[in-house]
């Protein structure tokens, strides 16, 4: 049952409530998913699986599907952003959707062939010095995600 004021918002108005609805959900989604898979799923994966390979595999699939998930919110976070025309008015919510979206990203077109590249020469030295970097980007996707929230939270995206 719609209460009072409900009752008396404008369509625009209700419409305006939905896209910030949406785009809660959608960074709340998108911060626990990075947060389960890099700080519970992917460790989980290499003290479980007796095989450090079949761990790492299966790991860098949930961080391939990580990072294009992130990709496909980030993108309706800036269709969200743009038609609330609110580019001028939260610039910070703006530049933490694309550090999220991006650092993933970086990770899987850049250092992911850089790292198989690194694997198949047997150079694991580079494989490990890649994958810290990797690391380090995922958690500033971590980071960057949480902070979102925290943006949200003050203000609708």
């Amino acid at each position: 049952m719609a209460t009072a004021i409900e009752q008396t918002a404008s369509p625009a108005q209700r419409g305006r409530r939905l896209l910030d609805f949406c785009s809660t959900v959608l960074v709340t989604l998108w911060a626990g998913s990075l947060w389960t898979v890099c700080g519970m799923v992917a460790p989980q994966l290499f003290a479980t699986l007796p095989e450090r390979q079949l761990a790492g595999q299966m790991a860098a699939r949930l961080f391939h599907i990580e990072t294009w998930l992130g990709v496909v919110i980030a993108i309706a976070l800036l269709a969200i952003f743009a038609s609330r025309k609110a580019f001028a008015a939260s610039k910070a919510i703006l530049w933490l959707i694309l550090l999220t979206a991006a650092a993933p990203l970086a990770s899987e077109l850049i250092l992911g062939p850089m790292m198989s590249a690194a694997r198949a020469a047997g150079d694991m030295a580079r494989f490990g010095m890649l994958h810290g970097v990797s690391a380090v980007l995922f958690l500033i996707a971590c980071l960057s995600a949480l902070a979102l929230v925290w943006k949200a939270r003050q203000q609708a995206v």
